[in-house]
């Protein structure tokens, strides 16, 4: 059978363009009018579907979960160092995932299932990173279309 390169079929489906850059507690809690969330409780419903998902891709045996359990109640978030740990939890997440794309061979039995998780993870972190981006540019806090690509490839330790 020939050879998939899955890797570069997904290599920009789990990009997540900075959102959570520069983003502090006070942020974090906000929402704009008529979002019924905050992007904390986007950021905490990621990982916990995103890791519901992970498993089922990794094989591990997993009961369902109802996705409206998957959203914390709390809109706020008041402590950074708190926020930063579930920004590199979701990180890892994204790395635990590509890293498992990375594993798929056309010729395994389960790979129609772990491509629709794939699928459904991709769908699923689009929106609501999608979500995330206008939320921060109704705030002020992320850049308008036309700006997108010199913050996408600007350096992270520039001090422009």
């Amino acid at each position: 059978m020939s050879h998939v390169n899955f890797n570069k079929i997904f290599a920009d489906s789990f990009e997540d363009f900075k959102v959570f850059e520069n983003l502090d507690a006070s942020q974090a809690s906000m929402s704009s009018s008529g979002a019924p969330n905050s992007i904390w409780q986007i950021l905490n419903h990621l990982i916990i579907w995103q890791d519901y998902l992970l498993k089922n891709l990794k094989g591990i045996p997993t009961p369902d979960i109802n996705e409206m359990n998957t959203w914390v109640e709390d809109k706020i978030i008041l402590d950074n160092n708190i926020l930063s740990e579930k920004i590199e939890i979701f990180h890892h997440q994204i790395q635990q995932i590509k890293d498992e794309i990375k594993l798929l061979k056309i010729d395994n039995y389960k790979i129609e299932e772990n491509l629709k998780t794939i699928q459904d993870m991709t769908i699923h972190l689009s929106f609501h990173i999608g979500e995330i981006v206008l939320i921060r540019r109704q705030l002020g806090q992320y850049p308008f279309p036309s700006e997108m690509k010199d913050f996408l490839t600007k350096d992270k330790n520039s001090n422009d």
